[in-house]
């Protein structure tokens, strides 16, 4: 048995470590999907060690795989700055059903672009722009344990608002998770929904403004397999996730990072992440960020690289 625990270890760790060297040479242009906010990151603790959330604790794993939320507990809320006109914020909390949980959360992005055609990506929402545009997510997820293994279902509502167009409908996300030997692997399949397609919904743009085209774009089906185990080494606490992601059919993206946690004091923690992915177009492959934990307040700090030698800065609190 301990053997089999190294080994499971070690496969965690190791997916991890490759997950960091992997993006430096993994760059990729993907396909641009609607709504932008199902692209952007929803945690700022998940963010710094390359937004891998499908195993974790924390209540805003709603926004990676509802099944963890059989063990998800808090409320938390974070905020990101992209650049000067672009930003993005989350909230999301957990409560107790049987021996389950559910949760609701929302995030929300507020941008501009100068660019005059849509679906946007996290490249185009950056620079300051004559078009305004907001895109949104309201979430409500519950996860139940079935014969040992967790399951759960999350229903979105994603609304997107961006120079003439308009246009909301609904998503759903699925997930399944379950422990082995002290690790926790998580699998997750979002976004699955109809065609994003607001054609039917544009609205008149002011006088002497030209008209975005409009068009009909997949929503951004995303399928990640994870993993995450914590171990001790010596006063330090260390924590490790991994996961691959599928974007559709197009882009494949591992992704992984560590947390190495200090206690001086019970119940006092300093934190230190980092983490790696391979990059969407307008993301850089880094990101990093440190924590501090008081009894049950936590609060976190998240930076990631953008293209262009650009940082976004994400801040976070949590209770739980």
């Amino acid at each position: 048995m301990p053997f089999i625990r190294r080994a499971v270890l070690s496969a965690v760790f190791g997916t991890a470590l490759t997950a960091l060297a992997a993006p430096v040479c993994l760059f990729a242009q993907t396909r641009s999907y609607a709504p932008l906010i199902l692209r952007l990151p929803a945690s700022a603790r998940h963010l710094s060690m390359g937004n891998v959330g499908i195993a974790s604790r924390d209540d805003d794993v709603l926004f990676y795989n509802p099944a963890q939320l059989v063990t998800a507990r808090g409320t938390s809320v974070s905020l990101e700055q992209f650049s000067s006109t672009a930003h993005s914020g989350a909230l999301s909390s957990v409560a107790r059903v049987g021996n389950g949980g559910i949760a609701v959360g929302a995030t929300l992005a507020e941008f501009e672009s100068a660019d005059l055609y849509y679906p946007l990506n996290r490249a185009t929402m950056l620079g300051r722009g004559v078009n305004n545009g907001t895109s949104a997510n309201l979430v409500l997820g519950i996860g139940q344990v079935f014969k040992g293994t967790n399951l759960g279902i999350a229903a979105k509502y994603v609304d997107e608002n961006f120079a003439n167009i308009r246009h909301g409908q609904g998503a759903l996300d699925l997930g399944v998770s379950r422990s082995f030997f002290g690790t926790a692997f998580g699998l997750a399949v979002q976004n699955i929904g109809a065609t994003f397609d607001p054609r039917d919904a544009t609205v008149p743009m002011p006088w002497g403004s030209a008209p975005i085209p409009v068009s009909s774009t997949p929503l951004p089906l995303r399928t990640t397999l994870g993993a995450s185990r914590a171990t001790q080494a010596g006063p330090f606490d260390i924590y490790g996730t991994a996961a691959a992601s599928l974007l559709r059919n197009d882009f494949f993206a591992p992704a992984g990072g560590v947390e190495i946690g200090y206690s001086w004091l019970d119940g006092y923690d300093i934190l230190l992440r980092a983490g790696a992915r391979r990059p969407e177009h307008g993301e850089g492959p880094m990101t990093a960020g440190v924590g501090f934990a008081m009894d049950r307040i936590s609060i976190d700090y998240a930076v990631e690289a953008l293209s262009g030698s650009r940082f976004a800065h994400r801040i976070g609190l949590r209770v739980k």
